[in-house]
């Protein structure tokens, strides 16, 4: 079946485009509603051609088009600034002067122009069933060289409609529509737009309006004009031309312009083209884990694991678009009884800053690591009321944390370029990464026989087999070296063992004091599990999440590779 892309690159490096839901954001990437709007108004502004109109409304019935776009490195927001821009004459208090007439004034109004650094990397839109594309390919090339612009008049672009399968920049992205947990929202092509934009903007009525008053003024004119023997004849044959005319203008409904608005949006989710390319070992969870960004509340250290995990999970079981929540979330059957179906369940992991010469391990988000069994359509069922609103637009999710206050996180932007909140910093996808060491403490599924005093090799030896074991019950292979310490390998991660102390009232169990981890409770007593940092090394690279232990479903044992120590930013 017949495909068709139509690319387009920003010719100053620059897209300038205001964010429809904040005036204070640049609207990255360029919605597919606005890039038709783009196309429609060279339609507009070049006399309406009625092939490039027909090939506009065929588009429209196209559906949902995938974006390619430059690699997310390759883009950075600029900081936008207020500029005072003179509109509608008019006197009064703080208004600007004319030049050209003093005593008039003109009022300032402040205006932001967000704008994004792209590069030079082309944007591409593309659908892969296209029927009828060559009876409209000439046309819409055609329309595609007049488009200057995508946004603000600043962001000037070259267009055009390439083959079926745009050859796109190796560094880039490709997104994909999906209604249920997308990573972004975009405002969506729909069927009708272009009449929308037609009767909203009104150029056809106004145009229309102004051609008649031209005709019956200069037919008016040379009826003035007229003198001598016979006028009376000809005026009259004028005025039977006018007549016609006025009637034509009388029945004209003309009205100012409307800014056109785009109601409809569609859900999009970032794939990896290198997907399946190079078959590593990899766990039972899922590399596209969710990421939620923090947006309110105070600074926590990593060392609230447990009470953050904890909230977010209690969130997901009582919003779940789905009632009772299934296995694959709650880790329980129906009566009760733990799961066991072996694909695991739904964890909740925390996001901290490390690995870094600055890093303090604090939290900068959160992860929901799903069962790669689950599918996807389930998971927007099921999370979709929590992290989505009526209008699929993300919102906030609010977690009561006791005396830890009140945090909020929401679904990651697609722009979010810190790399604690990028899914390669935790999945090593696609490559693998050979060396991982946990950020949170390892909690041994079972207590080591050795006693740690008297034998510490012995315990160490068996320690390491639990490690390993912990390692083939999530898909992995054994390691070929397992190093076992209290201290975290990774800079800004804190100790594994720590002070215990209650909080009342908090979603955890325990608080740290000093610089270590609070105690990871045992199930159904009131002793404390064993916890250890790991460093493990595989024999051919692995790609994660890598969750380890008693505890991996709550956010302990999450690991991470050890390859950034030369790594900038967060």
């Amino acid at each position: 079946m017949p495909g068709l892309s139509i690319g387009w690159e920003y010719l100053t490096g620059y897209s300038v485009a205001t964010d429809p839901t904040s005036r204070e954001r640049a609207e990255w990437p360029p919605h597919p509603g606005r890039v038709f709007m783009a196309l429609a108004a060279a339609w507009f502004e070049t006399g309406e051609d009625a092939a490039e109109g027909e090939a506009l409304r065929w588009l429209e019935a196209l559906g949902d088009p995938g974006l390619r776009l430059p690699a997310r490195e390759r883009i950075a927001e600029r900081s936008h600034i207020t500029v005072y821009v003179p509109v509608n004459d008019k006197a009064g208090p703080a208004a600007a002067t004319l030049q050209s007439t003093p005593a008039m004034t003109r009022g300032r109004q402040p205006r932001t122009f967000p704008r994004v650094y792209v590069g030079d990397a082309p944007c591409v839109m593309h659908w892969s069933a296209a029927t009828g594309v060559e009876e409209h390919r000439d046309a819409l090339d055609r329309l595609c060289r007049k488009v200057t612009r995508i946004g603000h008049s600043s962001s000037l672009v070259r267009m055009w409609v390439g083959d079926a399968e745009e050859p796109h920049d190796s560094g880039g992205e490709r997104f994909v529509p999906d209604g249920q947990l997308a990573d972004q929202q975009a405002r969506s092509i729909s069927q009708g737009m272009l009449d929308m934009l037609v009767e909203r903007f009104g150029e056809g009525s106004r145009r229309r309006h102004a051609e008649l008053v031209e005709q019956i003024d200069a037919l008016k004119a040379s009826r003035k004009a007229v003198k001598g023997k016979g006028a009376k004849e000809r005026k009259a044959a004028i005025d039977e031309e006018i007549k016609p005319l006025e009637e034509q203008l009388s029945g004209l409904v003309t009205r100012p312009p409307i800014r056109p608005t785009l109601g409809l949006w569609t859900g999009y989710r970032r794939v990896d083209s290198t997907r399946g390319v190079q078959e590593v070992e990899r766990t039972h969870f899922d590399t596209d884990l969710l990421v939620l960004t923090q947006v309110a509340g105070p600074t926590l250290p990593v060392v609230s694991t447990l009470a953050v995990t904890r909230a977010l999970r209690g969130a997901v079981l009582k919003r779940s678009g789905v009632q009772p929540a299934p296995q694959w979330v709650s880790g329980h059957q129906p009566d009760g009884s733990a799961s066991d179906d072996g694909s695991g369940h739904l964890a909740c992991i925390p996001l901290p800053f490390v690995s870094n010469e600055h890093a303090d391990g604090h939290l900068l988000g959160m992860g929901l690591v799903f069962p790669r069994s689950v599918d996807r359509r389930d998971r927007g069922r099921v999370l979709g009321p929590l992290l989505m609103n009526s209008d699929g637009q993300p919102c906030d999710v609010e977690l009561k944390l006791g005396q830890l206050g009140l945090w909020t996180v929401r679904k990651r932007d697609w722009t979010e370029r810190r790399k604690t909140l990028q899914l390669e910093t935790w999945t090593a996808h696609p490559a693998g990464a050979k060396t991982w060491a946990s950020v949170t403490p390892v909690v041994l599924d079972r207590f080591p026989k050795t006693d740690r005093v008297k034998d510490r090799s012995g315990w160490t030896d068996e320690v390491a087999d639990i490690i390993a074991g912990a390692c083939t019950r999530i898909g992995l292979p054994k390691p070929v070296s397992i190093d076992i310490d209290t201290t975290c390998w990774h800079r800004g991660g804190p100790r594994a063992v720590g002070k215990r102390r209650p909080l009342r009232g908090s979603v955890g169990t325990s608080a740290p004091l000093g610089d270590g981890f609070p105690f990871y409770p045992a199930k159904g007593t009131n002793a404390s599990r064993p916890q250890v940092h790991v460093r493990l090394e595989f024999a051919d690279p692995v790609m994660g999440p890598i969750l380890l232990g008693a505890g991996r479903y709550q956010g302990y044992g999450l690991c991470k590779p050890v390859n950034e120590s030369k790594e900038a930013g967060r």
